[in-house]
Parts: C-alpha cells; sequence; structure tokens
C-alpha cells in the first residue's frame, strides 16, 4: 500500500536532488528514507529510479511518479488546511479589512453579540480578503468597493473621513476644512498601522517629514503631548486638550467602506450597518 509518508519523501527527493539533502529536508535518516523509497518502487511494480553505485536518479517513470505524488500531496495539505479552517470557523468569527477604524467598530459589534466566540480581525488587501473570504478564512470582510460573489451579500457600511489635529495655537487652527496642500512641507505623526491610507499622506504631502509610530499607546501618548500636527478619523478618537480637529477637504481623504459576508449572515450586516452609523464622530 502506498504511504503518505512516501510520497512526500519522493517529491522531497526530486526537489532536493540526493538521498542526503532529502532525507534532512524531511527529518529521517538516509537508511531509512532509502529503505522507503524501495518499498514505494515495489508499490509501484515499475523501475522509478536509475540506480549506479555511487548515486540515485529518477528515470522517466519515476518523473512521471512525482507528479502525482506531489499531486497528492498537495491535495493532501489542502484538505487538512480546509478542516482546520471549518473548526476555526465554529470557534472564531475572523473579519479582514483594508482599514483599522471600520475594524474597530465591526469586532466590538460582535463581540458583543457573540459571546461564546473569539473575535479577531486583521487587515490586509483587497485580494487577500477576497481570498480568504471565499476559503472560508474570514467570516466577514470590510474593503473600500463593493464586492460581488454568489453567495454573498455586500452591504455599504458607511464613510470614513479624514481630519488634520492641530495644536489650539497653530496658525491655520482657526480654518473650518483644510487640504494636504495647506500642510504640505510640516512635520507630521503618523501612525504605521492604518491599511490603504499608509502612503496617502506622503503622496499628498510630499515635502512633509514624518514622525511614525508603530505602537497606537506611544502614538497617541505623542498626539496628546506634542505639538506636531497629526490625523484623526471621524470614526475613532476622542477630543484632545488644546488640540481641534480640521477636517481634510480633499476627496482623497474621504472613502467608502462596504461589508460582505454570506447570504445567510445578511441580518448581521444590516446589524453592522446601525452600529457603524451610531458609532460616528463626525
Amino acid at each position: 500500500m502506498l504511504e503518505l509518508y512516501q510520497l512526500e519523501e519522493l517529491v522531497a527527493f526530486a526537489d532536493h536532488g540526493t538521498i542526503s539533502k532529502a532525507s534532512e529536508a524531511v527529518g529521517v535518516s538516509q537508511p531509512a528514507m532509502s529503505r522507503s523509497m524501495r518499498l514505494l518502487e515495489e508499490e509501484f511494480g515499475v523501475p522509478i529510479f536509475n540506480r549506479t553505485s555511487n548515486s540515485i536518479e529518477l528515470n522517466d517513470t519515476g518523473k512521471k511518479a512525482v507528479e502525482y505524488a506531489r499531486a497528492i500531496v498537495e491535495s493532501v495539505e489542502k484538505a487538512k488546511e480546509s478542516v482546520r479552517s471549518y473548526d476555526r470557523s465554529l470557534k472564531t468569527i475572523l473579519v479582514g479589512s483594508e482599514a483599522p477604524a471600520p475594524l474597530w467598530t465591526v469586532l466590538s459589534m460582535l463581540s458583543s453579540t457573540y459571546y461564546d466566540k473569539t473575535i479577531a480581525g486583521e487587515m490586509k488587501d483587497r485580494s487577500g480578503l477576497v481570498s480568504g473570504l471565499r476559503n472560508g478564512t474570514y467570516r466577514f470582510i470590510i474593503t473600500t468597493d463593493a464586492v460581488r460573489l454568489p453567495g454573498f451579500s455586500t452591504v455599504f457600511l458607511g464613510e470614513e473621513r479624514l481630519s488634520f489635529i492641530l495644536p489650539s495655537d497653530h496658525p491655520l487652527a482657526s480654518r473650518s476644512t483644510l487640504s494636504f496642500k495647506d500642510l504640505d512641507g510640516e512635520n507630521m505623526l503618523l501612525l504605521e498601522h492604518i491599511g490603504f491610507w499608509r502612503d496617502l499622506p506622503e503622496k499628498m504631502m510630499p515635502h512633509s517629514k514624518f514622525f511614525i509610530q508603530d505602537d497606537n499607546t506611544a502614538f497617541n501618548e505623542l498626539v496628546r503631548k506634542s505639538s506636531l500636527p497629526s490625523f484623526a478619523s471621524n470614526l475613532a478618537g476622542e477630543n484632545l486638550e488644546g488640540k481641534v480637529k480640521i477636517p481634510i477637504s480633499d476627496k482623497e481623504a474621504t472613502v467608502e467602506f462596504y461589508v460582505t459576508g454570506r447570504n445567510t449572515d445578511h441580518g448581521i450586516l444590516t446589524a453592522m450597518v446601525r452600529r457603524f452609523s451610531s458609532t460616528r464622530s463626525d
């Protein structure tokens, strides 16, 4: 009977070229792997190796055997991951998003609804989100445009709008709106992990220097205590003493978000929209 480990070792041999390297890659001894390859050849019932006193290599039949072995190994790995993913889905609701602020609101809503599950989120680009939704990795995804997939529903979640946070004594603090160009050239605080927003400030403000922070707590403390301007979202943040929040007028500073899930979760999607609308900070 063909064993999976024999097929895995055959693929390793094909990839590494020698018994010594292949055995090291799969974590078995050279004699054990040599015996395994002889047994595999006996199971096939035809020679799959050319052997000399000093070497062993695949013959043409062996190369064909490797093609089938590789397909079987990959299929088994895919099956194992699918089963694991399904098991995770029973215990965990994972949400993927292109940006952090709408994700925080959705995670909060789900946490207050599903007490018996682990609620988690992560940021990824759109292609990764759609792929994860298809294969069941994500229960819901949040994107900047509508996703059209059979068996899934997409609803408009809401808008995120960026503002500048300025010290109240900043020369532009009395303005009702500001453009990126108005502050281009100033030193700015910027949070690293903000999804697709990350490249926008540097693109729109090429003459500014950005002091980038990858820790949320440190960033928030700097925003409170530093005189440097920074960015805020209408979906997050708080009123800061001695600071003013001024909306950014450029169209690039406003983005629509959509949330997508299976058709059977349409009621949950609708509840997300209500929660999203009630927690905005305009």
